[in-house]
């Protein structure tokens, strides 16, 4: 078994786990349908929850599993958020 291979079924072992928490989760593909690989070697898992009723209890379940590297929740870190969506644009601060 190639190092590349063995990487994938490691992914799928932690999609699997993310998946229990509740999330849809897609292995990203580069342009060329290959698995997109980071800079690092390491695969990128995408993953959509909808509405995160309790993120820092998210936060904590991924933080403590050893096969997920990071996550890109931030929880904490922003105070002004730019969102786009269907119904123009929203800018929001968070009070302090």
């Amino acid at each position: 078994m190639n190092e590349r291979s063995l990487l994938e079924q490691k992914a799928a072992l932690e999609a699997a786990y993310i998946e229990r928490l509740g999330a849809r989760v897609n292995l990203r593909k580069a342009g060329d349908g290959k698995v997109y690989e980071t800079d690092q070697g390491n695969v990128i898992l995408d993953c959509r929850f909808g509405p995160i009723k309790e993120p820092e209890k998210l936060d904590l379940d991924l933080c403590k599993r050893a096969g997920i590297v990071e996550h890109g929740l931030f929880l904490g870190l922003a105070s002004d958020v730019i969102v786009a969506g269907k119904d123009g644009i929203r800018h929001l601060k968070r009070e302090r």
